[in-house]
């Protein structure tokens, strides 16, 4: 959850110059222009069907415990066929470290400065147009994915290994609302717990209907740059788009990705192959349905107060639907685990393809959407 919330009370009317809002359009979710790395993109894809063959006749078989038997050199890298001790622990290790480490860091940053409290609840949910709870969703399936790859590495069986990961991702996620829950500046929320409930139980059943996953969460960003747009109350008074944005959004990279819901695009990225096992469809192409929103710079509205002075900034929030071809990058054929390895980390991100868009009532086309 984003810890922001709107300024309570009425905000001076605005208004904005035509060219500035001209130049705010300009500047919305598109297709963007790299061509260095269209380019790149699109070798890419052309590698990935050249190399479609690979396998031969005999491709792997997602649903084993390691798809690459018989393909692959074995190595280190290879998962354990019984419980391994050493590499459990270091999985556990590893992990618990990283979730230390990240609690403690969260803390610092989120809630050190303000008053602690005793633990209470409330009600979020019609906040930033449920983009966090699709956030959540998606957080709790990737740390499920994560954990359960790890433990399958350790040699642990299916059913220990599923419900490990399911208890894991909740843990880790259910550690944020218990902090929000002692904060007198928030409180728990239990439609983040059910985002993230929903999101780990994606991965859960889908192991359990089919040992294999047919449908991932994913995320994208569009990188699009803090917006420069003036905006004035009814008194004269002028602050700007950027300053809500630093303010709400942060600065550095890694905030504004994950803050900065205009920007970010939550998908289920669904792989036709593995529900068409006979078709000729490769192996790694998805298809996937995102959602998205844009004119979100507050929890409930877009309004902020600067210098004492209220602002608030005119244009409707909206939310957006997309559809778009994806990448299931752990399923590009290759022979090598490390290359695998790294794919399957890579498995979080949409990749950069054409798409179609439906938001306000009317169809929209990006030749490119990151």
């Amino acid at each position: 959850m984003l810890k922001i919330f709107p300024i309570k009370g009425k905000s001076s009317a605005i208004s904005m110059k035509p060219e500035v809002l001209l130049f705010f359009k300009k500047n919305q979710k598109k297709a963007t222009t790299r061509p260095f790395l269209t380019l790149g993109l699109l070798l890419f894809i052309f590698h990935c069907c050249a190399t479609g063959s690979i396998y031969g006749q005999n491709g792997p078989d997602f649903t084993r415990r390691d798809p690459l038997l018989g393909l692959a050199k074995d190595n280190w890298l290879q998962p354990d066929t019984t419980f391994n001790k050493s590499r459990f622990w270091l999985s556990a290790g590893t992990g618990a470290a990283l979730y230390g480490a990240a609690s403690v860091g969260l803390y610092q940053t989120w809630y050190a400065d303000y008053e602690q409290v005793g633990l209470h609840s409330f009600d979020d949910w019609p906040e930033w147009n449920q983009m966090d709870k699709a956030g959540h969703a998606f957080t709790a399936y990737m740390f499920s994915r994560y954990a359960f790859a790890g433990l399958r590495w350790a040699g642990l069986k299916r059913p220990a290994a599923r419900y490990t990961a399911l208890g894991v991702a909740n843990l880790l996620q259910g550690t944020i609302e218990v902090m929000d829950g002692f904060s007198a500046e928030w409180g728990f929320s239990w439609s983040d717990m059910g985002a993230n409930l929903s999101g780990s139980l994606l991965f859960t059943v889908q192991d359990i209907a089919w040992q294999e996953q047919r449908m991932l969460l994913k995320v994208s960003n569009d990188l699009r740059p803090i917006p420069d747009v003036p905006v004035f109350n009814n008194n004269g008074a002028e602050s700007n788009l950027r300053y809500v944005v630093r303010d709400r959004f942060g600065t550095n990279f890694f905030e504004r990705y994950l803050k900065d819901y205009n920007a970010q695009t939550i998908w289920l990225s669904v792989n036709p192959k593995a529900f068409l096992p006979r078709s000729n469809l490769p192996v790694w192409l998805n298809v996937a349905v995102g959602y998205g929103s844009e004119n979100v710079y507050g929890a409930y509205g877009n309004v902020w107060r600067e210098g004492g002075i209220g602002f608030a900034y005119p244009e409707e929030r909206y939310r957006q639907l997309f559809l778009s071809p994806d990448v299931y990058f752990s399923r590009i054929p290759t022979k090598k685990r490390w290359v695998r390895l790294t794919l399957g980390v890579l498995d979080f991100l949409k990749f950069p393809a054409p798409a179609l868009e439906f938001s306000e009532g009317r169809f929209r086309g990006h030749w490119l959407m990151w």
